[in-house]
């Protein structure tokens, strides 16, 4: 059986492999990325997901979206010393909190920038099958 997905280290099998130092720092690899198996989303096997997907980068804060949520749609903020999660569809803060520049930051980004868009594709694209919450929908 061989895994496929977007990064080096699943896009090669294990029997294509040709040392055990290649073979260690391939099961390191997936062993420490924050991926999932779906067995569903592909008719010809099992493929790895990744769990968090960086958005991008507003200095040094990282906007992501994980794989496997809970509702409402959101998306994470981290800073270096803060995590905070916001909504997709108005930027409310969820949950977390962050310095009031980074508030402001964010918020910038996201309506200025018109960001709701690449997180929206972000979330959508990023749904395993089994995922509770399911693609974007808006609101009513």
């Amino acid at each position: 059986m061989s895994f496929k997905g977007t990064r080096w280290f699943y896009e090669d099998s294990p029997e294509e492999l040709s040392s055990l130092d290649e073979l260690c720092e391939h099961l390191h690899s997936l062993l420490s990325s924050s991926t999932v198996v779906d067995d569903d989303r592909d008719p010809d096997g099992p493929i790895l997901i990744e769990m968090k997907h960086l958005v991008e980068r507003l200095g040094s804060l990282k906007i992501e979206i994980y794989s496997d949520e809970h509702p409402p749609p959101h998306f994470h903020v981290i800073t270096p010393n803060s995590k905070a999660s916001f909504r997709l569809d108005n930027c409310e803060l969820l949950e977390g909190n962050l310095p009031n520049k980074y508030k402001r930051k964010v918020e910038y980004w996201f309506y200025e920038k018109n960001a709701k868009k690449a997180l929206i594709s972000f979330w959508d694209k990023t749904r395993p099958t089994n995922c509770t919450v399911g693609k974007y929908a808006i609101p009513d």
